[in-house]
């Protein structure tokens, strides 16, 4: 069955599909979960994902676990989304060996069941940040009662199956900030009869800078990354009238979230106040923090050291974004880290390849959180 597990890893890995495409993925996962005889299995669940209940008679706890299934645009020199040049579609986050684990926790539950019901999640969409909510407003997750949902993602840099913990926040919130600005074009030769938001968008670009400045302390950090930006027109003769320009924002708690957008839609109406410009913004993929529960991280930790487990807690959270964080909105939970590797590459470099060694071992301590969380 590992085998076959390690099979469907790479298939995924061979065929993956975008965000909001993954329909062949989930007619796959579909017809294999019907294999293990779930107690139900719901198809098309907000989208392309597929939950799958394993039911205990007498169980007095419902547990949840998660995976993703979706792939990501990709080039050969940079990661996406905001890059140039030809893309392809590739598993390079370890999606699908997410997806291999807990298929494989699927299998050892239906031949050995745990004293709790089990629901799996197989989710669309986590590129984007939309896959969770999406499953969330079908409030199915909501009728099957779950007291806890887990989510794992494999972590480069850490040796093979190292379980990885963190208290409080595990990953940062983060939001792309859309801003536009608008003045009027005008000839060239005549600068001063036109609106420029070029020294604008500079002056945008150098107060978001400082303000990184001033919150790169982990107790309040906040964070801007310069995406894009577009000014004018590619024409000679004209001089630019209106401008673009994309920030990535990020920051270890939401309430640091909300501080640095603030900050971001304050500073744009200011300088296009000064500049005489006509402003704008929008908020793409929005992801607020993960932030563990004390008592389900406390629990994923001590059964790591006692099923014989290397474990670390991190010192500090991690600065990339998870959708994991739109379950922990209304269920207690927790995420944590497997180890994939001391050498491997980082997470969405165009040479990252998912470890199948980890498999086995990821599954079976997801087997053991399931058989020991009515000691909570």
């Amino acid at each position: 069955m590992l085998e076959d597990c390690i099979e469907l890893r790479h298939h995924l890995h061979q065929h993956p599909e975008l965000s909001g495409n993954e329909q062949n993925t989930h007619n796959l996962l579909a017809s294999l979960l019907e294999r293990l005889n779930p107690s139900k299995l719901y198809k098309n669940v907000g989208g392309y994902g597929l939950v799958a209940v394993f039911e205990k008679a007498g169980a007095k706890r419902t547990v949840a676990f998660r995976a993703d299934i979706d792939a990501l645009p990709i080039n050969e020199t940079l990661p996406l989304p905001y890059c140039s040049g030809s893309m392809n579609v590739a598993q390079k986050c370890g999606h699908d060996g997410h997806t291999a684990i807990l298929m494989r926790f699927a299998e050892k539950i239906s031949q050995n069941p745990p004293d709790c019901n089990i629901v799996l999640i197989f989710q669309a969409e986590e590129e984007t940040g939309y896959g969770a909510k999406k499953i969330m407003q079908t409030g199915l997750l909501q009728s099957l009662h779950i007291d806890m949902v887990f989510g794992f993602h494999n972590l480069p840099q850490y040796s093979y199956n190292k379980i990885v913990t963190r208290h409080n926040t595990f990953t940062a919130a983060s939001c792309g900030f859309v801003a536009k600005l608008v003045g009027r074009q005008t000839h060239a030769a005549h600068p001063e009869n036109g609106i420029n938001p070029g020294l604008a968008v500079a002056e945008l670009i150098a107060a978001m800078d400082q303000h990184n400045a001033s919150h790169c302390k982990q107790d309040s950090f906040q964070q801007s990354t310069l995406i894009y930006t577009h000014i004018g027109e590619k024409a000679l003769g004209t001089s630019a009238g209106d401008a673009e320009i994309i920030f990535t924002l990020r920051a270890f708690s939401n309430k640091d979230m909300a501080e640095i957008l603030d900050f971001a839609k304050l500073t744009l109406a200011a300088v296009g106040k000064r500049h005489r410009l006509e402003t704008s913004y929008e908020m793409q993929e929005s992801f607020p923090a993960v932030e563990n529960s004390t008592e389900l991280t406390d629990f994923v930790h001590r059964t790591a050291v006692e099923c014989d487990f290397e474990v670390e807690e991190a010192t500090s959270p991690f600065r990339w974004s998870e959708d994991f964080s739109q379950y922990l909105a209304e269920f207690k939970g927790c995420f944590f880290g497997i180890g994939s590797g001391l050498y491997s590459h980082e997470l969405h470099h165009p040479d990252y390849d998912f470890p199948d060694r980890i498999i086995e071992p990821a599954a079976e301590f997801l087997s053991h959180i399931a058989h020991r969380i009515n000691i909570l």
